[in-house]
This record gives C-alpha cells, structure tokens and sequence, in this order.
C-alpha cells in the first residue's frame, strides 16, 4: 500500500524541533502551500521544561496545553497534567487540517502517543488519507519505534539543519 509522504523532523529533547518546525512551516506558506495541525511550543523556568502551548497553525491561537503544576481537572500523566479541553481542540484542528491542507504539522508524537494517549489515536486514524504530506515531530530515541508502531514506509528523517525541498 502506498502511503502520504511524511517527513519526520528528529532531534533529542529540547534541541529545537518545534522552532525548527515553526521555519518549514512558514517556508511552505511562502511558497504557497496549504498548511495545518499544531505545534506545541514549550516554556521554561528556571532552566527546566515548565509546560507547553498547543498552537493552531492556521490561526496562530494558542491554548495552555501542559504544564507540571497541579491544574484542577488536567490529568497527570507522568511529570505534566495536561489539559483534557486542549486534546480535544488538538484532535479536532488535525481533522479540520486533513480536510482542508495538503500539508499537515504533527508537533510531536512521543512515548504517550504510542501508548494510545495524546495525538497517537487521531494519527491513526488520519494517517491513512493518502494525498497528504506530514511533517511529523520525534524525539530522535522514538524515531523508529514511531515508524513500527505506524507501519511508515514513504518517510524521510529530517535533521534540524535539513530542509524538506532538496530532495
């Protein structure tokens, strides 16, 4: 079977993917492409990895989407509770971007995702529509178990100093 192209953009934790990814995102638009999903920038205190944003690419909208203080009906789930309203708006912007883009921004699939949590069960379920392009974010240590666990064939692995368009 052959599957949409899907570009994996890996680095290790906190290297700069979702930077690097915000770039080829804004070169595609550049170019004209049609672009959509989210990207999920991080913040930090006091040099340690505090929470994260979700953004809608379309619209520049960003909501709290996980952070390591206690945050009254977020689940924990390991060292971040995460927002229940900010998943669901995540599921609902890759749908609308499938529908709507031809290139689709994953930022990031992780260790939850393979697990069933987070982004891993709309990704299957999306994965499969066969004229779209994906750039998906991986921390390098995930890389092939991601590619496994979705079966990928047509990808690519980006570096963080690679561009998708010299191909």
């Amino acid at each position: 079977m052959i599957q949409p192209q899907i570009y994996i953009l890996s680095a290790k934790q906190g290297e700069g993917k979702t930077m690097r990814c915000l770039e080829l995102v804004n070169q595609l638009k550049s170019k004209g492409e049609s672009v959509g999903g989210i990207i999920a920038p991080g913040f930090w205190e006091n040099n340690i990895r505090s929470g994260f944003d979700l953004m809608d690419i379309q619209d520049s909208k960003n909501i709290p989407f996980a952070q390591r203080g206690f945050i009254e009906g977020w689940q924990k789930t390991k060292a971040f509770y995460f927002n229940p309203e900010a998943i669901e708006k995540g599921k609902i912007i890759l749908r609308k971007a499938v529908q709507e883009n031809d290139w689709i921004v994953l930022d990031e699939i992780g260790k939850l995702d393979m697990q069933g949590y987070l982004w891993g069960p709309v990704f299957s379920e999306l994965i499969s529509v066969m004229d779209k392009k994906w750039i998906i974010c991986v921390r390098d240590i995930f890389v092939e178990e991601v590619i496994q666990k979705w079966k990928l064939e047509n990808t690519r692995i980006l570096q963080l100093n690679e561009d998708i368009f010299n191909s």
